[in-house]
């Protein structure tokens, strides 16, 4: 199992103290709605049950470099991220007080400092306990049924570029068991059962009303001649995003190597990318490249969580199933989405 990355202490800083205060509280109970447990020391013993210690030194009174010495420790003895808010003079005096160097937050770069690899945790702990009813692994997609609901996701590919062999069987133990039992080997690193878990989450998503003519590829309104990188070889592309850089795992004559990635996407305006990256695992390493560049996630593969908005994606571009048995045979068969694309309907979910 993958461990989630640690965290350096941060500090939220703001124009004024109350507003990194109230940032800091905002944030915190965002994450506790979505099934983080956050603790604040002095309440309650920090203890590895925890995900992030929270701290408003305002509020709490001033701590001595004792203390926030014995803070910093006993955090990063349990792995436990440490946020802090306070007095923009304490912050000014942890050097003198102590070997303390927490990182300084800005308000809107919180998700960011908490990191995209968490995405995928959050979407696990907040799936319902539905149990699943089906689940078809074809050679190029998989699909995980409920009663009432159908996820899809891209299945990895062998180094030649081509579809891997996917054992006969494959993830049928799972059927009886909550989605989540599936959904949990999102944890593990690239491979068939970390694509199973991607459908598993998709297919935990209630479907939005309504359909697109959008697939997420063409420009938004006003984006004129901003600069773009596209991770995936997309069919027309030359037509729908003319002087994109495509970036490729199997590059074409036109694309870049994928591992050319931090070259050219830092400092980008847009990125499309194709939502593989998130059943291969690459997704959170390309959000980090994409700091302050408006991000699109492309295909029947795609999340379809508002709750993502926060790490950085701004458009999700997906896939909703709506003949689902046609589906499942196209799938079963090795097709891909040209084949089962008229069995449903995309959908686009922008951030408000």
């Amino acid at each position: 199992m993958l461990p989630l990355p640690r965290l350096t202490p941060a500090w939220v800083i703001s124009e004024t103290e109350d507003g990194a205060a109230r940032t800091a509280a905002e944030f915190v109970r965002r994450l506790q709605a979505r099934r983080w447990r956050v603790t604040s020391p002095g309440s309650e013993a920090l203890s590895k049950e925890h995900d992030l210690a929270f701290v408003d030194l305002g509020a709490a009174g001033p701590l001595s470099g004792h203390e926030l010495s014995a803070l910093f420790e006993q955090a990063g003895k349990l792995d436990i991220p440490l946020l802090l808010t306070g007095p923009a003079s304490l912050l000014a005096d942890l050097p003198v007080l102590s070997d303390l160097r927490p990182l300084p937050v800005l308000p809107e770069r919180l998700f960011q400092w908490w990191g995209p690899e968490r995405a995928d945790e959050e979407m696990i702990r907040n799936l319902p306990p539905t149990p699943i009813t089906r689940v078809t692994a074809g050679q190029r997609w998989a699909m995980v049924e409920t009663e009432n609901t159908v996820g899809l996701a891209a299945m990895p590919l062998l180094a030649s570029g081509q579809a891997s062999d996917t054992p006969a069987n494959t993830g049928t133990d799972y059927i009886g068991a909550p989605l989540r039992a599936l959904a949990e080997r999102l944890r593990m690193p690239a491979g068939i059962e970390r694509s199973l878990a991607c459908a598993a989450i998709n297919a935990g998503n209630l479907a939005p009303d309504g359909g697109s003519a959008d697939d997420g590829l063409l420009p938004e309104a006003g984006s004129g001649t901003d600069r773009t990188v596209i991770v995936g070889r997309f069919p027309d592309l030359a037509r729908k995003r003319p002087g994109a850089v495509v970036l490729e795992k199997y590059p074409g004559p036109d694309d870049l190597p994928a591992d050319a990635a931090p070259y050219v996407i830092p400092g980008t305006d847009h990125l499309v990318v194709t939502s593989s990256a998130w059943s291969n695992g690459t997704l959170a390493g390309l959000l980090r490249l994409a700091s302050g560049s408006r991000v699109t996630l492309v295909g029947p593969g795609t999340p379809l969580q508002p709750a993502l908005h926060a790490y950085g994606i701004q458009r999700l571009a997906g896939f909703v199933v709506a003949d689902r048995e046609r589906t499942r045979e196209v799938i079963a068969a090795g097709g891909g989405v040209k084949a089962f694309k008229p069995h449903g309907r995309q959908v686009v979910l922008t951030e408000e």
